[in-house]
């Protein structure tokens, strides 16, 4: 494939990206961990101290996703308290709201940055796999799948680590996939491993996932066998690429930081999948996830390219299949089941295949290039009705209800606070009893709010009061209301039985229990149990 075409498949793939994810960059609040990774990346590129999260996150996804600050010159706050007694999420919320720089610039910014950038990296290696792989068609359509790939868009446009390692990820593979390595080839592949470990500590899996991806290959083909120098040149790349997001001296860090995770992750978190919770998770839960969170036409044409890849030579197909079966197969042993952004490296993998398929239907004549335009109408309307909500977004199999399958990062992180505020700035701006789940500030975004079963790492002492005889409105977060994070999972179970106003995406629901009587002494009752007497007064008055 020329260059020319190949930089338009290119574009083709970061355009549609940023106009998929075009609201969600400037239009949502952040996402529960948005403030900690944004103020993490900045102060790691002011200082290099890497004080407030290095035991969560290797610190170069973060710095990648806060370098256009730099622009901005957002305050540093390196004499506040909750900098020195690191207190990480009280930090992220004084950096992100009581800044210089308006919080909606500051995540603006960052999260154009994150996806165009990692949307091109991703590109670039996909379009080049694929047209080596099977010419300009499987290009072309690997190019559009990620276009319209919504899991991809709907996590590169935020402040986190997924998105940056799923990147490096890739990126690495693409590189070793090569049929000629050449020793540069080689330290390229090592400086993107070395990245990749340096983004997300899950990147571990990339040096056994390689290892046997070039076992499988070298049994194929005996000829492939690369040379010890070669192997050498690419593991000090990786390592010297590792210790240069650390600073060098701070490389201890990543070792202890890779233990406490996989401490944390061991002990598993409590979790939710379709009207059950467990604190271990299941088996099924990241399967579920897929299925139920990816465009289907996306699944259905990379299903067919998959079938693609297995007959292809056995030294090409173990690059194409290796990876992201060995790092699923990982996944499903997980006890940690919050999110299927945890097997967002899958997709790039996804869009590869789906570019296979195409070339596939492409070459079957007018029954398969008319096979492949149904295909890419299906996901192409898939795309424009998850645009407004991309995050939130559920295909046909879920029937939409996101609620019914899933809660946390999979649909609600706390992303709908300016939505629910001009919801309610439209009824003239009542105060309203909130059950958020989130890190974002309601009063940032001019919310009136009286704080009631909130799951947050900031606590929020609200802002208003109940207005005797006032209007009685409750707002819920989906994941509050199915309760994944209380003891008791079906404290607002009174609630399904009530119609709301949907805000956003659905994810946060709106009830006016103001001519509701039971609605209204359930609410009263759990506001006293709260210490909140005056407003659980306020909401019996009618």
């Amino acid at each position: 494939m020329r260059r020319a075409p190949a930089a338009a498949a290119v574009l083709l793939s970061v355009l549609g990206a940023y106009v998929l994810a075009r609201p969600l960059l400037r239009g949502a609040g952040p996402t529960y961990d948005e403030p900690v990774h944004l103020a993490a990346g900045w102060t790691d590129l002011a200082d290099g101290t890497y004080r407030l999260n290095a035991m969560d996150h290797p610190p170069l996804g973060e710095m990648w996703a806060a370098l256009p600050l730099a622009l901005l010159s957002p305050e540093r706050f390196s004499d506040s308290l909750d900098w020195l007694d690191r207190r990480v999420y009280h930090f992220g919320d004084l950096f992100l709201y009581h800044n210089r720089v308006p919080a909606a610039r500051l995540l603006g910014a960052a999260r154009t940055w994150a996806l165009l950038t990692l949307t091109l990296l991703v590109a670039a290696s996909l379009v080049a796999w694929a047209a080596r792989l099977e010419g300009a068609p499987a290009a072309w359509g690997a190019a559009a799948a990620l276009a319209a790939c919504v899991p991809w868009v709907s996590n590169a446009a935020l402040v986190t680590t997924d998105a940056p390692s799923t990147a490096l990820f890739f990126a690495c593979f693409a590189v070793l996939a090569r049929p000629r390595r050449t020793r540069a080839v080689w330290v390229w592949a090592g400086a993107a491993a070395g990245a990749a470990l340096a983004a997300k500590f899950n990147t571990i899996l990339l040096p056994p996932l390689a290892a046997c991806a070039l076992a499988a290959e070298i049994r194929a083909d005996p000829a492939a066998r690369p040379r010890a120098a070669d192997l050498a040149a690419a593991a000090a790349a990786a390592a010297l690429t590792l210790a240069a997001a650390y600073r060098f001296a701070s490389v201890p860090l990543y070792w202890r930081g890779l233990t406490a995770t996989l401490s944390r992750l061991s002990g598993g978190r409590p979790a939710y999948l379709h009207g059950a919770w467990s604190h271990f998770g299941w088996w099924w839960y990241f399967p579920a996830a897929f299925l139920v969170k990816t465009p289907l036409p996306l699944i259905l044409v990379a299903g067919l390219g998959g079938a693609v890849a297995l007959r292809r030579p056995r030294a090409e197909a173990a690059w194409l299949l290796i990876p992201p079966a060995g790092y699923l197969a990982a996944a499903l042993a997980s006890k940690t089941d919050i999110g299927y952004r945890h097997i967002l490296p899958l997709y790039p993998f996804l869009c590869l295949w789906a570019g296979l398929g195409a070339a596939w239907l492409w070459r079957r004549g007018r029954a398969g290039r008319a096979a492949l335009a149904a295909a890419a109408l299906w996901l192409g309307l898939a795309a424009v009705r998850a645009r407004a909500h991309p995050l939130a977004y559920f295909n046909e199999l879920a029937s939409g209800r996101g609620e019914d399958w899933l809660s946390d990062s999979n649909f609600d992180w706390g992303q709908d606070l300016p939505a629910l505020a001009r919801a309610l700035a439209a009824r003239g701006n009542p105060p309203v009893v909130l059950a958020y789940f989130g890190s974002g500030d309601p009063a940032a975004y001019g919310l009136r709010f009286v704080p009631l079963g909130t799951i947050t790492n900031t606590p929020r002492a609200g802002n208003a009061a109940l207005t005797p005889g006032g209007p009685v409105l409750f707002a819920i977060s989906e994941t509050n209301l199915v309760g994944t994070y209380y003891e008791q999972h079906g404290f607002f179970d009174w609630l399904r039985s009530r119609r709301p106003v949907r805000i956003g995406g659905g994810t946060i629901l709106l009830y006016d229990l103001t001519a509701d009587r039971d609605g209204r002494a359930r609410l009263a009752a759990l506001l006293a149990a709260a210490g909140r007497p005056g407003d659980a007064r306020a909401a019996m008055v009618h």
